[in-house]
């Protein structure tokens, strides 16, 4: 199916190989046993007919009557951390009968044998990052000039798109404050991927971004001061609805995709805001031989950063290789977006390997210890696979993570990301190997959730009406 434009037909979305999608158009079913369809995980849409269950717009043809899905929408912007969550609910969506887009930047790669359709959103994260690093003096000097025409041609493209192919359920990332109002316009249902709890108020924790010295009795208090931040970018989404007709601009659902395993769903969050566990699939990609053969060998210490960016990325590789060999260990160099610089003498060094980018599901299990960021999916990842991990948090909701596995044991204190001391970084390394214990029972923990079901599960009750929404 791969990349497409909103304007494109409907057509069947899936290859042979995922499921067949009959539609009365291609295939006479008089006489022939209907396929199955999948709703779900354990049951097929003629199934849930006989046991008395709704189904999605039926659609009466000799013989039988079966669904054609729900129209899907998403659309994301960021880092990988931002979009890899959004692609996984797209193919869980499209393995399971859905018709499903997928709009997003080039800041993942297309997928031309994809199950569902692919929109292509303008700009880059990678390239502002690449020019301007992460500083925020910087950011905020360039922003009339590089984020802020961004972000307008972002809003224009999702709503045309939405507009265009007027899906049923919406589902999009926060920075893209005009989706909910887009959704609304054709009455689809607006559901936000809150990626970290940052919106939803809660006694039970702080919203990311809150200082640390801050007492718990100010938690809950503490999110009006996030609702205030988002106010004050809420103008396009006002003048959106206003050109539109549309009164409400505010989502219908919100889905966390965390782990529950590291947050607790909190007792006072209202239904229709719900912790669903991770949205993650197996990477795609396989490691090369030399990257096989030098894990094979251990131990080794994972250093990567992500999307990450700032002008110590030489001096916190050449620590990182320095700290891993105090401790006897090999490292794995993850160059990503910039946040380590490999030095000419790591290239050759039979200790070292480099790479921009390894799939975490394949790499993580074979090595020993990691220093990270602290993003979400990787943080996650982390955990997943018992990785006991060290994190130097640079921006955003990374401080929030490094906090929240330091209290739950299941990581050291964070380290500051200028830091350049060896024995610093192998202490560090060390403390964090102490917490191997609970990191196998939490990715135990782990093993049993699939937020990708709970998400589609809530996703199609809502389409059915039996899923609560935000109050009008």
């Amino acid at each position: 199916m791969g990349k497409a434009t909103a304007a494109e037909p409907r057509e069947a979305l899936h290859p042979s190989f995922y499921l067949a999608f009959w539609r009365k158009s291609e295939v006479p079913l008089e006489g022939v046993e209907p396929p199955t369809l999948s709703l779900g995980r354990n049951c097929s849409s003629i199934e849930l007919q006989r046991l008395g269950k709704p189904v999605y717009r039926d659609a009466n043809v000799t013989g039988a009557s079966y669904s054609l899905g729900v129209k899907i929408f998403l659309a994301t912007l960021g880092s990988r951390g931002d979009n890899e969550p959004f692609r996984a609910l797209a193919l869980e969506a499209a393995s399971a009968g859905h018709e499903v887009f997928f709009a997003h930047t080039t800041d993942i790669p297309f997928a031309p044998h994809a199950v569902y359709r692919e929109l292509e959103l303008p700009g880059s994260m990678e390239a502002i990052v690449r020019d301007q690093g992460l500083s925020i003096a910087r950011a905020l000097a360039s922003y009339q000039r590089v984020m802020k025409p961004l972000m307008s041609s972002i809003y224009e493209a999702t709503t045309q798109q939405i507009r265009e192919i007027k899906p049923d359920v919406v589902i999009y990332h926060p920075k893209i404050v005009t989706a909910a109002t887009a959704a609304h316009s054709v009455g689809a249902i607006a559901v936000l991927a809150e990626m970290v709890p940052l919106t939803t108020p809660t006694s039970e924790f702080p919203p990311v971004g809150m200082p640390n010295w801050m007492p718990s009795s100010w938690n809950r208090a503490s999110y009006g001061l996030v609702s205030a931040g988002i106010a004050a970018f809420g103008g396009p989404a006002k003048k959106l609805a206003k050109s539109l007709g549309v009164i409400r601009t505010q989502p219908d659902i919100s889905l966390c995709p965390v782990s529950p395993t590291l947050i607790p769903e909190p007792a006072d969050w209202p239904g229709h805001c719900v912790i669903t566990g991770s949205w993650s699939v197996p990477e795609w990609g396989k490691m090369d031989d030399e990257l096989q053969q030098f894990l094979e060998l251990g131990p080794i210490l994972y250093a990567g950063f992500g999307s990450m960016k700032d002008d110590h990325a030489l001096v916190r590789a050449q620590a990182l290789v320095s700290a891993a060999r105090l401790l006897g260990m090999k490292t794995l160099l993850v160059t990503g977006w910039g946040g380590l610089i490999a030095a000419p003498d790591h290239m050759v060094s039979p200790d070292v390997m480099v790479r921009e980018s390894v799939p975490h599901s394949v790499v993580l299990p074979r090595v020993d210890a990691a220093v990270h960021h602290g993003g979400a999916g990787t943080t996650a990842a982390m955990v997943h696979s018992s990785t006991p991990s060290v994190i130097m948090p640079f921006i955003a909701d990374q401080p929030w993570w490094a906090r929240r596995l330091e209290q739950h044991g299941l990581g050291p204190a964070a380290l500051s990301r200028k830091t350049t001391n060896p024995q610093v970084i192998a202490a560090a390394i060390e403390s964090a190997k102490g917490c191997s214990d609970a990191l196998e029972l939490a990715a135990l923990q782990m093993a049993q959730e699939d937020g990708l079901a709970k998400a589609l599960d809530i996703l199609e009750q809502a389409e059915q009406g039996v899923f609560p929404f935000a109050p009008a």
